[in-house]
């Protein structure tokens, strides 16, 4: 099988999809090779996420990404995001194939910038 089948959940189900309004910090990660694009909204209370929301345009890992990763960062210290890895997204996923991996570091990307906004906010 190509894609697991939490990938295809996600992409059939993505969760937290959408527009924030107000939002605490947004962040954006692209993939120039095909022009995949994830933005992350956090809302933040406490120093740690209390909702996050996601739009994702691109291939159908890319969308899947963005709903794993936003359930992923729920509820985590925002500190600790500045600092997520690709591979990490990627597990939540249970894998992505090679030619697809890019899906995981624009999701990542989009999240440390969105985890970076907020830190340089409070400084």
């Amino acid at each position: 099988m190509r894609y697991s089948e939490t990938l295809v959940d996600h992409f059939l189900n993505p969760r937290n999809a959408g527009l924030m309004r107000e939002p605490d910090a947004v962040g954006e990660g692209e993939y120039a090779g095909c022009g995949d694009l994830a933005r992350v909204f956090l809302r933040v209370r406490d120093g740690r996420v209390a909702e996050a929301r996601f739009q994702a345009y691109g291939c159908g890992p890319t969308i899947a990404a963005a709903s794993a990763g936003s359930e992923l960062i729920a509820l985590r210290p925002v500190e600790d995001l500045a600092h997520l890895k690709p591979e990490e997204v990627e597990r939540a996923l249970d894998g992505l194939p090679e030619d697809r991996k890019h899906a995981a570091e624009v999701v990542a990307d989009a999240v440390r910038a969105a985890a970076g906004q907020w830190l340089s906010q409070r400084s």
